[in-house]
């Protein structure tokens, strides 16, 4: 899922559509409240005084103008009194010598000119050719309205509003993208200098999108970069442990032999036992090396399963006789007439040859071993390795499969249940122990199996 796309594609355009609306609420409360805050009154309210001005100065004259109103303009006009309309000539002049708004003066110019009859402003043109114009001048907007007028006048004010929105609107989309590639690079960084325990996904908090599968995936690939370094040392350990055991005897056989050279004999059966099983141990440590190095081994043959257990049934058969050992195989009805299987190599000979020699090995002298081969579903074969003998600890049965391990002071390489393990799963399969309840041990296997042939 584009779950980062969609976000970013969401955040853009959510920003756009409410930059839109917020700029069009605000252009359109701005021309309210700029009508609300002209410079000039209109309406019924000042038409009344307007009028009655027009009208005496159209009949009477300045002269009587002047004496009718010289009272009030003596009086309370100057400090904010009673309002009193002004009375504009063509120079911008009022006729009771007070200062005129140039801005009003041109708005009234404009009303007169646009709209004869705009209530609340007049034009009067005298007998002498002068004209005119009275209005009542609103008073200055409240702060901060007179401030937020002159700014939204201003077309550089709304550039910047602009810049500085679209700017807040990116920091906060980079920082949204750029924190959890921080926190992705730091983490990676750290894994570079060998600290593994990293936790990226518990820093980026709860997330939902691709940045929230990184960091699992970061924190996946640093735990599986931890445990494979481990077992690698641990592997060079117990390889180095195994080595030094055979060459310290080699070394012993030899100093034997030069001391009494007469034993010459003894001693050189002994060094070649010896080159034996450290010809033996490298080959199982290359072989499990080759397998967990994940280069896919070729599927080199087809076989007989029944016929390969059989044959590895009979050999360990003869092999345990002096023990009165019994090794039993059963196979399911359905599957009496073979089961084809392709095989990688004697990969498969190897695994169930140490899973019955094992078998042998722990469950002592008189033991019975019972080999089962059941058809668990189509596809899918069940095959069970179950002895009675003590059985290994509860504990120890997940470790069985490790490299090196070894339990009830076992003399072997403990690499013959690892390469096991990874000889099934190279074919597809699972392998598992478990205690019988009846006592002894049970190695469970699932194999997958193609449709035999009818």
């Amino acid at each position: 899922m584009r779950r980062i796309f969609w976000k970013i594609l969401l955040s853009f355009w959510l920003a756009i559509l409410l930059t839109g609306i917020v700029t069009g609420i605000i252009i359109k409360l701005y021309q309210d409240a700029k009508i609300a805050y002209s410079v000039i009154e209109t309406g019924a309210r000042p038409n009344g005084l307007t009028e009655s001005v027009a009208r005496t100065l159209a009949t009477g004259g300045k002269a009587l103008l002047r004496e009718i109103v010289k009272p009030q303009t003596a009086g309370k006009e100057a400090t904010g009194g009673p309002p009193l309309p002004f009375v504009v000539d063509t120079q911008g002049k009022d006729l009771f010598s007070r200062t005129v708004n140039s801005k009003a003066w041109a708005e009234a110019q404009r009303l007169t000119d646009k709209q004869a009859n705009t209530p609340g402003v007049e034009k009067v043109t005298l007998p002498d050719g002068e004209v005119y114009w009275i209005f009542m001048p609103r008073r200055p907007p409240p702060f901060p309205h007179n401030i937020m007028f002159e700014l939204f006048d201003a077309p550089f004010f709304l550039l910047v509003m602009a810049i500085l929105t679209s700017l807040l609107f990116s920091s906060w989309l980079a920082r949204v993208i750029s924190r959890p590639i921080e926190t992705l690079r730091d983490g990676l960084k750290a894994v570079s200098q060998g600290h593994f325990d990293i936790n990226v996904s518990q820093t980026l908090g709860k997330r939902y999108d691709e940045f929230a599968d990184l960091g699992q995936d970061a924190d996946s690939m640093a735990k599986k970069l931890k445990q494979s370094i481990h077992a690698q040392r641990r592997l060079l350990h117990d390889i180095s442990h195994d080595l030094r055991s055979p060459l310290a005897r080699l070394q012993l056989a030899i100093g034997l032999m030069r001391q009494k050279p007469e034993n010459s004999e003894l001693m050189l059966q002994r060094i070649e036992q010896e080159c034996h099983r450290l010809d033996s141990l490298v080959g199982e440590v290359l072989m499990l090396a080759r397998m967990e190095s994940g280069v896919p081994l070729p599927k080199e043959d087809y076989l007989d399963l029944v016929e390969l257990l059989q044959s590895l049934v009979d050999d360990a058969q003869f092999e345990a006789r002096d023990s009165d050992c019994m090794i039993a195989l059963h196979v399911d009805e359905v599957l009496n007439d073979g089961i084809i299987i392709q095989s990688r190599g004697e990969l498969l000979l190897r695994a169930f040859d140490n899973l019955i020699r094992n078998a042998l090995l722990h469950a002592g002298p008189r033991c019975h071993i019972e080999i089962s081969v059941y058809q668990k579903s189509p596809g899918l074969l069940q095959i069970d390795i179950a002895d009675n003998g003590p059985g290994i600890a509860e504990h120890t049965l997940s470790s069985i499969f490790e490299p090196f391990f070894r339990s009830n002071n076992n003399q072997g390489s403990g690499l013959g249940l690892a390469i096991t393990k990874r000889a099934i799963e190279a074919h597809g399969g699972t392998i598992s122990a478990y205690n019988r309840e009846s006592g002894g041990l049970c190695m469970h296997i699932e194999l997958p199996c193609p449709e035999q042939p009818s």
